[in-house]
């Protein structure tokens, strides 16, 4: 079953084009202060966020779609506080959005839909978004045509190596809400539960899964965030919203079971984009 989701995943990475360059230099897996699908603001980012200053290029060719220089939207998607900011429009309904950008240092403009090479210089990042105390690129991808937000490391050449994930801090929650932690009780009624993890504060796994007894019964994919019913969702056997992922601040949802009597072994999975995985296994006892 291990073998099976992994390979799964592998072949889903090596199918998968790199149409876009990093939209900035020198990128390592300490590069991001925020990762897409982290927790902000309790709903779930659908941005990338750098970790320090930089001169801001565009990921692929493309033509100038929006030049913001003042806090004109308010959507789920471009957010008000993206501040100055550049949208680009690209082949296959893609936009690319850069926030977060030093307004002096931004010489385009919307006129005439310019088209524009990829690394073409689009700014340096400043501190006219919600980032106030550096100046961060927040980075987007959106697919125009599916009304979603594409995680852009999909898009991306791959790193070396990415943040390490952890996975600990494992609770679980019946349909009323009771939380127990799993390194404390063993012992459950059947029913659906919802298992959750301790959340990393700036690393947010790609894939997470839950099997029992070696048959996987959810899977929770972070490669693309949609817009359901006006909110933003991820998806495993079903639509999760923030609030589904992301109950608490501290809490992150790795997948939903159904718990039969008798005992079972769960195994609990947190995945990097490149196939990078931590497991835990426990055995329970339902009655």
């Amino acid at each position: 079953m291990k073998k099976t989701f992994f390979v799964l995943l592998s072949l889903f990475i090596i199918n998968t084009s790199f149409a876009f360059d990093w939209p900035q230099a020198e990128v390592t897996e300490e590069s991001c202060s925020s990762y897409f699908g982290q927790n902000r603001g309790d709903i779930l980012s659908t941005s990338m966020v750098f970790g320090e200053p930089a001169e801001i290029k565009a990921a692929d060719n493309g033509y100038i779609l929006i030049v913001m220089t003042e806090q004109l939207d308010d959507t789920d998607f471009f957010p008000s506080t993206l501040g100055s900011s550049i949208i680009l429009s690209h082949e296959d309904n893609l936009l690319s959005v850069y926030g977060n950008l030093e307004s002096d240092t931004i010489t385009l403009n919307d006129e005439n839909e310019k088209y524009i090479d990829a690394q073409a210089t689009l700014g340096q990042s400043g501190n006219t978004g919600w980032q106030n105390e550096k100046g961060n690129l927040e980075f987007q991808v959106i697919d125009a045509k599916n009304k979603s937000a594409i995680n852009p490391k999909i898009l991306m050449p791959r790193l070396n190596k990415e943040m390490p994930l952890s996975l600990s801090g494992i609770y679980i929650e019946n349909k009323s809400g009771t939380l127990y932690d799993i390194n404390v009780s063993r012992t459950y009624a059947s029913g659906i539960y919802r298992i959750y993890q301790r959340r990393n504060l700036i690393a947010a796994p790609y894939r997470t899964a839950i099997a029992i007894n070696g048959t996987m019964v959810d899977q929770i994919s972070y490669d693309t965030i949609s817009q359901e019913n006006g909110k933003l969702c991820v998806t495993g056997k079903k639509k999760y919203t923030s609030k589904d992922i992301y109950p608490t601040d501290n809490l992150q949802l790795i997948g939903e079971a159904v718990l039969s009597s008798g005992r079972a072994t769960l195994t609990l999975y947190s995945e990097d984009i490149l196939n990078t995985s931590r497991h835990l296994n426990y055995n329970v006892t339902v009655y």
